[in-house]
């Protein structure tokens, strides 16, 4: 076997550790960044920034590749189901790894390893979890978790040795001491170090319930990576079956709704006040624009009075079309608005 793998790398503790561990027995590790609107999702505004980040940070060169319409094609039907609310992570898992094996031979690569841990999280590390997980991406030989590799079977590298068993971890549990000691050991700076906190935000309520009734609304069809990426960005309105409204909340998001020119989505904004920025994305008809440019006003420091016009356009720089801005109520308001947030 080539001393060549590709890894999963999520950027956390876990994964980096990974990637130093082979790479201190020689191995040539591809560390593959899978991101989606739901986790890593600074990689789908700025690759570049990510992968500079990591390298300096870490001395690790990522390759962030984007997951989405795998990731859209898994919620719509996950085998395994899902956890406390929309999230499907062996189903997830699963996919990252059978397309990090479809890479493989692009790479040169002879086997797949991630950060996984024994007992680490209820849904998608527990030992038959795991196994499940092996048997159903075909990878039962050249599957590698050398963080508890010790408490797993020996697979294919290991018996070849093309790494050495012995050097490789049986790290279980939640705990993060035996992770912090590897950490120590290979020079990272405990200031560098990821904290545990974070992660896929279909763990979260609010995202999942957005999620949910965007599937709801695409049915029998699915939404696209910009559909469901208006799920996690800014205050969300329904305006009618088709089109919605975001808003943004504060100025970093404002920055990065700026960010989100793809074909379908309308910015829009108050002319002469400073206030919030919008996208909608459906049928732009008169009724939907002038609603949208009601609830936008209604974010802003014209928040009540009259007079206002919103300039709406495909290129958030080049506003060019306007529409008046009526006084919405709060009541109104509510009414399009699909969370509790006002």
């Amino acid at each position: 076997m080539k001393r060549r793998c590709i890894s999963l790398y999520s950027g956390g503790l876990d994964s980096i550790l990974v990637v130093k561990m082979l790479q201190e027995q020689g191995v040539e590790v591809v560390p593959i960044s899978f991101f989606t609107p739901f986790y890593g999702s600074l990689a789908m505004r700025d690759p570049e920034a990510v992968k500079a980040f990591h390298r300096e940070r870490y001395g690790i060169d990522i390759f962030p590749t984007d997951f989405t319409r795998e990731m859209i094609r898994i919620l719509a039907s996950p085998r395994h189901g899902f956890g406390k609310h929309l999230n499907p992570c062996v189903d997830c898992k699963i996919g990252m790894i059978r397309t990090a094996a479809s890479l493989m031979p692009d790479y040169g690569a002879t086997f797949v390893a991630t950060g996984e841990v024994l007992g680490q999280r209820p849904m998608s590390q527990r030992r038959d979890t795991m196994n499940v997980i092996i048997n159903e991406t075909g990878l039962k030989d050249i599957l590698l978790r050398p963080l508890c590799a010790k408490l797993m079977a020996p697979t294919l590298p290991e018996r070849q040795g093309v790494v050495d068993r012995e050097k490789l971890g049986s790290i279980s549990g939640r705990g993060r001491k035996d992770q912090l000691a590897l950490a120590r050991r290979y020079g990272i700076d405990p200031e560098n170090i990821p904290t545990p906190a974070g992660g896929c935000l279909l763990t979260y309520e609010a995202t999942a319930a957005r999620v949910r009734m965007t599937f709801e609304r695409f049915r029998p069809g699915l939404p696209s990576p910009d559909d469901v990426m208006l799920d996690v960005v800014g205050r969300k309105f329904i305006l009618d079956p088709r089109t919605v409204l975001v808003v943004s909340r504060d100025e970093g998001e404002t920055e990065l709704v700026s960010t989100l020119a793809s074909p379908g989505n309308m910015f829009l904004k108050i002319a002469d006040v400073p206030g919030p920025l919008c996208i909608v994305r459906g049928d732009m008809t008169g009724e939907n624009l002038a609603n949208a440019a009601s609830i936008c006003l209604r974010y802003g420091r014209a928040r009540g009075t009259t007079g206002h016009k919103a300039v709406y356009g495909p290129d958030p720089n080049a506003l060019v079309d306007a529409v008046d801005a009526p006084v919405l109520s709060d009541e109104a308001c509510r009414s399009f608005q699909i969370d509790s947030e006002t």
